[in-house]
């Protein structure tokens, strides 16, 4: 169920509420006028791209709300309250924020000392990421890192990257242009200033949070913390970088992502600014729920079921960054010969995870993302890699980054550095193992995954 909470609305049954009552949703109302007139300062070192020169330290970024806080719960006393945050001065410069926390009663979260704000990757939100068993029918609502957490009495927080929230009807993309990795950077701030801020009014103070970030997400992390090391107030206390790395020791994997920069730039040479892969992968999901039996104009040979199904345990040689690369692991299903029995997340899941993907993303994201793994460009996101020295959890998939991802890491200057892998296949089968999306979807991601972050943050 989702409700709504607005200045006009709250005043209209405040008047019923009981003294204690008024005095807590004073705290909140105070958060909303908080985030009206919150101002986000961006740090000096702010990261920059070649084409598009520095975020400026100097302007103020206004952190305001568009249309109050919403609420939905989730199970038991954990609930997710969220906003829709403008950045800037564009039609489409708007994150989404997201909390997912125990509550004392509704709207009156429980005040925790622990906190972490997670950054989705490619083409999911904060919601499709992580929360994806809340919008899955087949799944329990609980089955989710966040729930998992607040559970544990840590104060969850998400981003929405702007990109995400650029509807399906959009047809001119020339906004897009200059979005890139430093534009997420700047958000990721925000993002993590509006959570602290509103910590501060709500009774769990303004302690630095944990930066958790997946695939992309970790990868804007890397290039968030970099430019932190700059600031004297830094805002993040510890990262966890999920599945990804941002340099490799690996020459052939190196040359890869050289050659994948070299695509990505020929579309932008062109004026392709927007790139639709997360349009076609929900079309599949779409597809594979209300018509699983007919036959596929994706993948042709193969049913809409088998398309869904192949697209995650498949590696595909345009998308591999490292070898045998898949979002679920699974085995060759004996009668037709393809690789679509999933081995960890249950079918029904999957497709229902699909279907949450977000159409468009700016192609400069890809193109600079690979041009970090390439080094043979200077580019800013990676100046102070060697001066990060907040404690770091790096948790890595078999079947994804998984040792892969290691190597970045050594080229921080934290001397708390923890390694995390669920490895649960030998390297000769490593297309059947534990796959990058299996981390969060997989039945037993509670027990190989969420558990060991949970120890971390605790004992951090």
């Amino acid at each position: 169920m989702r409700h709504h909470c607005n200045p006009v609305h709250v005043a209209c049954w405040l008047d019923s509420l009981c003294t204690t009552m008024r005095y807590r949703l004073f705290i909140v109302m105070t958060v909303l006028l908080l985030c009206i007139t919150l101002s986000v300062q961006a740090e000096e070192g702010t990261p920059q791209t070649p084409e598009a020169g520095a975020v400026s330290a100097a302007d103020d970024v206004f952190c305001t709300t568009l249309g109050g806080i919403s609420r939905r719960l989730i199970t038991g006393s954990v609930a997710e309250y969220s906003w829709q945050v403008r950045v800037g001065s564009g039609e489409r410069d708007v994150i989404g924020i997201h909390r997912v926390v125990k509550e004392i009663e509704p709207f009156v979260p429980n005040p925790t000392s622990n906190a972490v704000l997670m950054a989705h990757g490619d083409i999911w939100t904060f919601d499709a990421a992580f929360l994806a068993s809340f919008a899955s029918a087949s799944t329990p609502d609980k089955q989710a890192l966040p729930v998992f957490l607040a559970q544990h009495n840590v104060d969850v927080w998400g981003i929405d990257f702007r990109w995400t929230l650029v509807p399906r009807e959009t047809n001119d993309f020339n906004f897009m242009q200059s979005w890139d990795i430093a534009t997420d950077v700047h958000d990721l701030g925000c993002a993590l200033s509006f959570a602290r801020n509103t910590r501060l009014a709500t009774g769990s103070g303004s302690g630095q949070l944990h930066l958790l970030g997946w695939s992309r997400g970790g990868m804007t992390g890397y290039a968030y913390l970099s430019a932190e090391t700059q600031s004297t107030d830094p805002h993040v206390r510890g990262f966890i970088p999920v599945d990804i790395f941002v340099k490799t020791d690996n020459e052939d994997l190196r040359q890869a992502a050289c050659a994948r920069f070299a695509v990505q730039q020929a579309q932008l040479n062109k004026g392709i600014f927007h790139d639709t892969t997360g349009l076609l992968i929900s079309t599949i999901g779409v597809l594979a729920a209300t018509a699983p039996d007919d036959p596929s104009g994706v993948i042709p040979g193969l049913t809409n079921l088998q398309a869904a199904l192949f697209l995650g345990t498949s590696t595909f040689a345009l998308f591999q960054p490292v070898p045998f690369y898949h979002f679920t692991g699974g085995e060759v299903d004996a009668e037709t010969g393809l690789r679509t029995n999933l081995l960890y997340t249950q079918e029904e899941f999957w497709i229902d995870f699909l279907q949450g993907a977000a159409p468009y993303e700016p192609v400069n994201i890809f193109a600079q993302g690979e041009a970090l793994i390439c080094d043979e460009m200077d580019l800013i996101y990676d100046d102070h890699l060697a001066e990060i020295t907040v404690p770091v959890l790096y948790v890595g998939a078999g079947g994804g980054f998984g040792e892969f991802g290691v190597y970045t890491t050594t080229l921080l200057g934290s001397t708390d550095v923890t390694i995390h892998l669920v490895d649960l296949r030998p390297d000769a089968q490593r297309i059947e193992d534990f796959g990058h999306a299996d981390l969060f979807l997989a039945d037993d991601a509670k027990n190989l995954v969420w558990k060991p972050i949970l120890g971390w943050i605790e004992s951090h």
